[in-house]
């Protein structure tokens, strides 16, 4: 009987011993699988290398990332056009630069679209203006306090829109619906006004 108590025995603790050899070599498995996998087959291909490009240039306060490349590349345009919807303050820009026969077209300070120019610096010479001296939130007394006194400022109102005004300065004309600032242009000649 003790013969057969030890064969048991045995028998018991071989019973137990064996799913926890399987579940060990289980485990060993799944924790190698990445290291077998890498020496199998394939090697590791490497990334492919990152496109060289410039470091970007600083940000210029007040212009975006594709602004300030655009000030790095090619300097301020010799002009500007800036138009503000007035209910989402979206804001669409072109930057004409005479000297290289192109513009820049910008959508709320992206980069979307390049057009040729044809040069007429001799009628419009360089502003001395930048972008970003006319926040969306600029008022008239704002625009007045950086450009001076308007040469004149004239209200329009119709059937479609509010009544807006146009503050015309020596330098830039101006388009406000209310205090909001809705456009800006800087290639203007300002109109010939009679002698008082």
């Amino acid at each position: 009987m003790a013969h057969s108590r030890k064969g048991a025995g045995q028998s018991l603790s071989v019973n137990r011993v064996v799913p926890l050899v399987f579940l060990a070599v289980a485990l060993a498995t799944v924790l190698m699988l990445p290291a077998l996998h890498a020496g199998c087959g394939e090697a590791d291909t490497p990334a492919p290398p990152a496109e060289v490009e410039k470091p970007p240039p600083g940000d210029i306060p007040g212009l975006s990332a594709d602004q300030s490349r655009a000030v790095a590349e090619y300097g301020y345009p010799d002009h500007f056009f800036i138009s503000v919807d007035p209910y989402s303050s979206d804001r669409v820009e072109r930057w004409t630069y005479f000297r290289l026969g192109q513009a820049l077209d910008f959508d709320n300070g992206r980069l979307f679209g390049k057009e040729p120019v044809d040069d007429q610096s001799s009628q419009y010479p360089p502003t001395r203006l930048h972008p970003q001296d006319f926040d969306n939130t600029m008022t008239p007394a704002e625009a007045t306090s950086l450009l001076g006194e308007p040469l004149f400022t004239h209200e329009t109102s119709d059937s479609l829109m509010p009544e807006n005004t146009i503050l015309v300065y020596e330098t830039a004309v101006l388009l406000f619906r209310g205090e909001k600032l809705m456009g800006v242009d800087t290639q203007v000649k300002p109109p010939a006004l009679p002698a008082p």
